[in-house]
Parts: C-alpha cells; sequence; structure tokens
C-alpha cells in the first residue's frame, strides 16, 4: 500500500513538473482540442465524415509537443486529458500532416493563431490531409513554374482581380458576371501554357480543397468569411512566388459562391474533377475559344495596365537574379546530395522556380533524410526538378557530424561523409 502511494506521488510530481516547466498552459492546449473537435462534429456533414483525429502541437525550438491522442509506440506521457512529450530533433516541424510514432498526425507549429477562427480554420485544414486517402483524394504534385513567368502571372493576377470583385459586388448577379470574367482570365492562361490546367488542378486539389475545408470549419459567418477572403486577396499580391501558393486563394472563392447554389458542392468534386470546367458549368462560362483581344477587353475593368507595367518591371529584375542562383548552383563550388527518404519542411510562398529541367530554389527549407538533417536558413538550396538531387553551396566546415555553409548546415549521420570531385565540387556519400 505504502508502495504504491509512493508510486502516485512519483506520478503526481512528474505532472507538475511537466506543467510548470512548460510555456503552454495545459487547460487552454486542452481547450484547443476540444474546440476542434466540436468544430468537426459539427460540419461532419460537408464531407460525409468527421475528419477529427490526431493533432500534435509542436514548439520548434524547444521540440515539446502536445497530442490529444497517444501516439502508438506509447511515447507520450499523459496529462490532464492531453498527452506531452518531445519529439526527435530529426523530425522538421511545420504546419502539415506527418507521420511520426506509428501515428498519421495533423502538426501544427507553435504559437496557435490568436484568434479561434484562425486557430480551427489552420487545424482543419491539416486534419482534411489527414482525411483526404480516405476521401478519395491523392493528387500527384506537379510543377506550376509558369506562375513565376510574367504572363503567367499576369493572369493569375487578372483572375483574383475579378474574384475580388465578385466578393465586393452587392448582388448576385453581378458577382457572377466576375465570376465568369475570372474563368476567362484563367483558361486563356491554361491555353497559353501547355500542360498548366493539369498542374494547376492538381494544386487544387490538394490544397484548394483543404483551405476550403479550414475556412468552411472555422467558424465565420457569411460575411466575415467574405470579408477575410477580400483581405486575403489583397495580401496575396505581395506574395514573392505565385507557384506553390495560388491554389489557397483561389479554390476557396470559388467555392464561397459555389455554396450558395449547392452547399455540398464540393462532394461532386473528386480525384479526377477538372475543378475549371467544373466551376465554368456551374458559373455559366462556355467559350471553347478566347482570343487576346477579347480578354485584353475584359481585363481593362480590373487594372490590366498596372498590372502588366508592375510584371513587366519584375520580369526583367527577375532575370539577373536567376542567372545569380544559376551561377551559384551550377557554375561555383557547390555540394550535391542525393535524395534517399527524404521529408521536408518550407514555405510555399518563397518557391523561385528556374528552368524547367534546373529546379527550384528554395530560400529556407529543413530536408530530413537517411544521411541527416539539412538545415537552410537564408541564400537557398535547389532542389532538382526530379526530386533526386539537392544542391547547397560549398561546404565551408567539415566535421564527421557537422557540416555548414553559407546560411546552412548539415547534421550528418554516421555511414556518411563528404567527397571533394577533382571539379571542385564535393558529394556527400554513404561511406565505404
Amino acid at each position: 500500500m505504502r508502495r504504491q502511494a509512493f508510486i502516485l506521488l512519483i506520478l503526481l510530481f512528474t505532472e507538475l513538473v511537466i506543467a510548470q516547466s512548460s510555456k503552454y498552459s495545459i487547460d487552454e492546449i486542452s481547450n484547443f482540442f476540444t474546440q476542434t473537435r466540436v468544430a468537426t462534429e459539427s460540419h461532419s456533414a460537408l464531407w460525409d465524415k468527421n475528419i477529427y483525429g490526431p493533432i500534435l502541437l509542436v514548439d520548434p525550438n524547444s521540440r515539446e509537443a502536445f497530442a490529444n491522442v497517444q501516439d502508438a509506440n506509447n511515447e507520450l506521457t499523459p496529462n490532464s486529458g492531453i498527452f506531452i512529450g518531445k519529439i526527435p530533433r530529426d523530425l522538421p516541424v511545420s504546419n502539415t500532416d506527418i507521420t511520426w510514432n506509428g501515428t498519421h498526425w495533423a502538426m501544427l507549429s507553435l504559437p496557435l493563431p490568436e484568434k479561434l477562427y484562425d486557430r480551427i480554420d489552420l487545424v482543419t485544414h491539416e486534419l482534411f490531409h489527414c482525411a483526404q486517402q480516405a476521401l478519395g483524394f491523392s493528387p500527384l504534385r506537379e510543377e506550376n513554374n509558369h506562375l513565376d513567368l510574367r504572363d503567367g502571372r499576369i493572369y493569375l493576377r487578372l483572375e483574383l482581380a475579378a474574384l475580388e470583385a465578385a466578393l465586393k459586388s452587392n448582388r448576385l448577379s453581378k458577382s457572377e458576371e466576375h465570376i465568369r470574367n475570372a474563368l476567362i482570365f484563367r483558361k486563356y492562361r491554361q491555353m497559353i501554357y501547355r500542360g498548366s490546367q493539369v498542374s494547376e488542378n492538381s494544386l487544387e486539389i490538394l490544397e484548394g480543397l483543404a483551405t476550403y475545408t479550414g475556412q468552411v470549419m472555422s467558424g465565420r459567418d457569411k460575411w466575415e468569411w467574405r470579408e477575410y477572403l477580400i483581405h486575403r486577396i489583397n495580401t496575396f499580391e505581395e506574395t514573392p512566388s505565385f507557384v506553390r501558393s495560388f491554389a489557397y486563394e483561389t479554390t476557396p472563392v470559388y467555392g464561397f459562391f459555389l455554396q450558395q447554389k449547392d452547399y455540398f458542392w464540393n462532394k461532386k468534386v473528386d480525384n479526377e474533377t477538372n475543378l475549371t470546367d467544373f466551376f465554368s458549368e456551374v458559373f455559366g462560362m462556355d467559350a471553347p475559344i478566347i482570343f487576346h483581344t477579347y480578354v485584353k477587353q475584359v481585363a481593362e475593368d480590373y487594372n490590366w495596365r498596372r498590372i502588366v507595367d508592375q510584371e513587366t518591371k519584375r520580369a526583367k529584375s527577375n532575370i539577373s537574379i536567376l542567372d545569380e542562383y544559376r551561377e551559384k548552383f551550377f557554375e561555383q563550388p557547390h555540394l550535391e546530395i542525393r535524395l534517399e527518404d527524404m521529408k521536408m519542411s518550407f514555405d510555399p510562398k518563397n518557391l523561385i522556380p528556374l528552368d524547367e529541367d534546373e529546379g527550384t530554389v528554395y530560400p529556407t527549407i529543413v530536408i530530413k533524410d537517411n544521411w541527416g538533417i539539412l538545415t537552410v536558413e537564408e541564400g537557398g538550396a535547389l532542389l532538382r526538378s526530379d526530386w533526386r538531387w539537392v544542391i547547397v553551396s560549398e561546404p565551408l566546415e567539415i566535421t564527421s557530424s557537422l557540416l555548414t555553409g553559407n546560411g546552412w548546415e548539415i547534421e550528418l549521420n554516421e555511414g556518411y561523409q563528404i567527397e571533394e570531385l577533382p571539379d571542385g565540387n564535393y558529394l556527400l556519400i554513404k561511406s565505404e
């Protein structure tokens, strides 16, 4: 009996120490999990499924983690109805879905957004990703590098300008006129760049539907949602890169208006749906051939001249930026790393694509692989188009466990080493 009391005392003391050592409130985190469960339960009809599931909140600095369920390996410690622990250093932290310790999680980086709407929006977005396979969605990874080119950016910005006008209109009939114009710009852009309808559609299925789900489940009413969408479009213009971020803005606006026609329009979408055709049919936009003269005429109502002027200037200045990256990753001494089993976290708003066969520059990125962890905080890394190689600038310091360069470092695992090549470049290889 005394032994049992002693063990109970130790457990209580351990929980108290954990609670006092954390800068996060156990009650607030528990309340957030409850709020999320209520939100998903109340919107279970959206996908005919309650998407509530394992959630992992992680402080990226301390690696402290809080979960709503026990991990499959039972490594987290129960505490007041939630589960607490620390994640390993080699697990990238970001807002994403990830499998760790045998459990598929919706991971969020702490601290959470201040507003409840934004918190629920964020977590249900990631919960959708956890559920998307069960919902029948398995989109392919596609590149949208054309959205970093002058005309690609122009016609995306015109599409968003028309969608913003639709949101601001006081009459539904006028809103739908703006939506049809938005689809004109979209279809014309996809006519210019061969294959872009497929690549854009893949990202809109992947991220657009997740974003729409999060916004619906957030708890905002119709008017709050509309103002939120307008705000997002206004701030999107300042986004450095559109190639990986556009889908977060387009699909939710179309969904906002589709919901007024058919609340469950999303359940008519599957992995094979072409969203451009789907939107066009619903909003009565039937234009198999779109001429440039007509597009230009329609564009005059959406700040065409200002957009063209801004994107022309950007395209000219961008040439030197791309050339600098090409010199850095191809001409100057550099380190090439073969990807074996990659997991990565990155900012989708700042990607810089080079030519199609060259790859994309990630200004900041964390990559975890069999060989260790690459952390790029500045200067960028080039991920080749085949996703089999990543390139960083030459290493400046090399030890058996740590490589450092200008703005990057690699925590190197045992069994791997750096080899200097005759041409002055470096290769990360397995040790003999």
